[in-house]
């Protein structure tokens, strides 16, 4: 099953029980934990102490398993969005593409959506601004830094880091050993 068929399955049997798909899992959850404690019953201190710390153990390697797809994820997608979208840099991602990334859309797919929204009003607008910015101050970003960036480090990365090290990892690309 999916996750959406798996989320679906549970959405129609909390509504059949009349209760909402959060409190369905609530008492999912609590019922896990009373199976748990009841397999716990006949053991000693000392072994039960042994499984509730292999239980933690277990659970936080789950969560760091989650957490490397999501970093595997977005280091995906920014290595997409360079192959799509060569030419554009950080600084002209608007912040509703952002918005929508945080929200579960992709990158690439969240900039397109933009650009194919925006396409006909901008090409003013944008002739206007290189023509300002010809004659504007040179912005200055306090304690900037221009060296390299590893795909490790932006695998760790939040999507808002991402953004503001967008150029740097465009500069780091061309150096990664991507296997």
């Amino acid at each position: 099953m999916t996750k959406e068929q798996i989320y679906n399955a549970i959405s129609d049997m909390a509504e059949d029980a009349g209760i909402s798909t959060e409190s369905l899992i609530s008492a999912l959850m609590n019922e896990n934990e009373a199976i748990f404690e009841r397999s716990l019953g006949d053991l000693n201190d000392a072994a039960t102490h042994y499984v509730r710390a292999a239980r933690a153990e277990k659970a936080a390697r789950r969560e760091s398993e989650r957490q490397a797809e999501r970093d595997n994820a977005l280091s995906a997608e920014i290595k997409r969005f360079c192959t799509v979208f060569p030419g554009v840099d950080a600084e002209s991602i608007p912040e509703s593409v952002w918005a929508d990334v945080e929200r579960g859309i992709p990158l690439a797919y969240a900039y397109a959506l933009f650009a194919a929204e925006n396409s006909g009003g901008n090409a003013y607008a944008e002739e206007v601004n290189e023509r300002n910015s010809k004659y504007a101050v040179p912005a200055f970003v306090e304690g900037a830094d221009e060296g390299e960036i590893s795909m490790d480090e932006v695998d760790g990365m939040s999507a808002s880091a991402v953004k503001k090290n967008f150029p740097r990892i465009l500069r780091s690309i061309s150096k990664w050993k991507i296997q």
